[in-house]
């Protein structure tokens, strides 16, 4: 159903969708207070939440409007300066506001920074490789706040209120820090919003936002307007994060938390990125929503299934901005998926080259195969983990990869696939082969569920809902809500318990012959993937990620195609997530969060979206990652690691394989006097244009140009 214009660009039109939303909910609610409305002093609570969190939503518009991608680093590139301006208070004895002019022209040199040294290596890169690597920024300024911290010896203590002014509402008390955002927010966006108006700067962001090229074209200068976008990005999150210093403690090492990325986020999708008064309204209607029903669901799974449920229904009837002009200059935005391609034929068949793939498949085989050898009992887990999530990175790679649909809350379908195969064997005693498929059927279902709205349109919104789906998860398997559920249907599900039968055989109690069953079941999803890839249809989801108009004009259905790439990569990260819950017979949450899902996510583009070796090779390094360095130290791994891999091999690890196979070929055709096409020069094309002596003249007597003119024509030709 297509929502009517004046809805979709009515600012207030998601404010009041909301209020009416919380009114609907407040009488369903259980602990019912007087009135249609919960308590004035709650809706206040969270307006003052929406306005402390809108600059972040701002700033996440200005920078897709600019860039066409997304940054996941928006409030971390807020929260250090804002971390510095605090502990300059509070450690130091500063004064409040000579302190945040400090953190001021701290977020101001730290956007630039960040602009000119990281964002800027990816100008012409493809959007969403520039997206992912804001997740790495992220990771890079929480490990620098980490080091700001034990600089400057931060305890995490909440700042004094800057005014003094009490005041009581309903029964809630009010001070200055809840006036400072009533204050401070109205006045800062209106400077932006007539700085993005009457300026030149301004001016040229708005153009430079419509056609980049068209704008440079022009003489407007697009990469220096890109560091004012993020120079005013970093100044809008520091405002934030310093108000939200004064409310609340600032996080030390870790973002806000998904529900507040989630805010943010689908405030500025259910805006469209364009008009920035609608931001504003729906970041403020959706935190009233979530600090109401924080006083009549008080427990937090509660608040954040119905913030989930709220923002998957959004996603249903918005669309994506039309940006039809855009896409017409840009025809696919993931050209740097690169996919490594067969050996050619021309060398296929050649001693050397089937000595050399049989001889590099031994030695993995030998290696991966002796592992429970060497390596002691207690380390299998570790072992057995890596493989587990290389099937993941191939779900991903299929989805994200093949069907440019971003999926940033996966493991949210490991979770509910893990629960339902588990319900399986501890409920009714199935076997781990049965139980293995019930965790792809329910996958493939759930994510086809959830993954809907993308149906309708590209981009984040498969993003938005999944990452949804995350915090609606915790409710659904959270044993806090539902303790019958795990009291009645999983009874021995627990740790230490064995793992069920497969085949009707206790073959799987050693940790060695579980390792050597998972390795089975990775093979198999890679030989299906493989296949998946050389058929019809999967050259299908490759012809719509690069260019979806020109494969609707030769018949490709892209609706089809995308519930086919969902339902086979949820079917084989719910084979994931059962046997991760099988490896340990038990379900631990902390695997199945948010972060963890953003994690796998930036390991698959390091390993690369287009390789399936690639998906499992950055499985590998995450794992080793995570195992040898300290939690912070890992922290700065990964993120400095997937912005090298991206700046030095946009491609990934597996494209960087790839390239170094085909050196190795070139040197081989070399040697041989073989020419290939697709490894040398094109000189079977040039065959083509060389033209003989008997051609000329024939030519020539045909024409009236002489022998020498045709020559000539041949050599422009060439």
């Amino acid at each position: 159903m297509r929502v009517p214009r004046w809805i979709t660009h009515n600012p207030l039109v998601p404010f009041l969708g909301c209020l009416v939303i919380i009114s609907t909910a407040h009488v369903l609610a259980p602990g019912i207070h007087p009135g249609l409305l919960p308590p004035t002093g709650s809706m206040l609570q969270g307006f003052i939440r929406g306005l402390i969190f809108s600059p972040i939503a701002v700033g996440i518009v200005l920078i897709y409007r600019s860039s066409r991608s997304i940054n996941f680093a928006q409030a971390a590139i807020g929260l250090v300066p804002a971390t510095l301006s605090a502990l300059l208070v509070l450690n130091w004895g500063w004064n409040y506001w000579f302190s945040a002019f400090v953190g001021l022209l701290g977020s101001v040199v730290l956007g630039i920074v960040v602009e000119f040294a990281l964002v800027r290596r990816f100008f012409e890169a493809p959007r969403l490789i520039l997206t992912v690597v804001t997740i790495g920024i992220a990771q890079l300024l929480f490990f620098l706040n980490i080091l700001l911290n034990i600089a400057f010896g931060g305890e995490g203590s909440v700042l004094a209120p800057p005014i003094n002014l009490d005041f009581k509402l309903a029964g809630v008390q009010f001070d200055g820090h809840d006036a400072m955002p009533l204050i401070v927010v109205p006045i800062v966006l209106a400077i932006l919003a007539v700085f993005l108006r009457k300026s030149s700067f301004g001016q040229g962001v708005r153009a430079a936002a419509e056609r980049s090229d068209r704008a440079a074209l022009l003489g407007i200068p697009v990469r220096r307007l890109q560091m004012v976008v993020w120079t005013i990005a970093s100044m809008l999150a520091f405002i934030s994060m310093l108000l939200y210093a004064g409310r609340y403690q600032l996080p030390r090492s870790v973002p806000l938390g998904p529900e507040t990325l989630l805010i943010t986020l689908a405030s500025a999708h259910i805006a469209r990125y364009e008009q920035l008064q609608s931001v504003v309204a729906t970041t403020i209607g959706l935190s009233i929503f979530n600090d109401t029903m924080l006083q009549e669901w008080p427990h937090p799974v509660h608040r954040d299934f119905g913030l989930a449920i709220i923002v998957i229904l959004a996603m249903y009837f918005i669309r994506e901005p039309n940006t039809a002009r855009v896409a017409a200059g840009s025809v696919s935005s993931w050209q740097a998926t690169r996919e490594v391609r067969a050996i050619p034929h021309e060398l296929a068949h050649l001693p050397q080259v089937r000595y050399a793939r049989v001889a590099l498949l031994g030695v993995l085989m030998l290696f991966v195969g002796t592992l429970p050898l060497w390596l002691p009992e207690s380390k299998m887990l570790l072992a057995t983990t890596i493989p587990i999530l290389g099937i993941v990175g191939v779900s991903l790679v299929i989805l994200t990869g093949w069907a440019g649909q971003v999926s940033l809350g996966h493991m949210a379908v490991a979770s509910v696939s893990a629960t339902a195969a588990a319900v399986g064997t501890t409920r009714y005693g199935t076997d781990m082969s049965i139980a293995l498929l019930i965790a792809a059927a329910t996958g493939a279902i759930f994510l086809v569920l959830i993954g809907l709205p993308a149906l309708r349109s590209s981009g984040l919104s498969l993003g938005i809902t999944t990452l949804a789906a995350t915090l609606a998860v915790g409710f659904l398997i959270n044993p806090a809500w539902a303790p019958w559920f795990y009291r009645d249907y999983l009874p021995i599900f627990r740790t230490g318990g064995k793992r069920p039968l497969l085949f009707g055989a206790a073959m799987l109690d050693t940790e060695s012959g579980y390792f050597y069953f998972v390795l089975a079941v990775l093979a198999s999803v890679v030989l299906m993937a493989k296949g998946l890839r050389r058929s019809r249809a999967g050259r299908a989801l490759i012809a719509l990620r690069e260019n979806d108009r020109a494969a609707k004009s030769y018949g490709i259905g892209p609706t089809g195609s995308k519930i086919m790439a969902l339902a086979f990569s949820g079917a084989f990260v719910g084979v994931a997530g059962a046997l991760l819950t099988f490896l340990t017979n038990s379900i631990f949450f902390q695997e199945y969060n948010f972060n963890k899902g953003l994690q796998v996510f930036s390991i698959v583009v390091v390993g690369g979206l287009g390789s399936i070796g690639g998906a499992v090779a950055g499985a590998v390094y995450y794992q080793i990652v995570q195992y040898f360095l300290p939690s912070e130290w890992a922290l700065f791994a990964t993120g400095a690691g997937l912005f090298l891999v991206l700046w030095l091999v946009p491609g990934g690890m597996g494209a960087a394989a790839g390239d170094v196979r085909n050196m190795g070929l070139r040197w081989l055709a070399d040697r041989k006097g073989i020419r290939v096409p697709s490894l040398l020069a094109d000189t079977r094309v040039e065959a083509q244009f060389t033209a003989s002596d008997e051609m000329v003249s024939a030519v020539a007597d045909a024409t009236d140009l002489t022998e020498s003119q045709v020559e000539a024509h041949v050599e422009d030709e060439k």
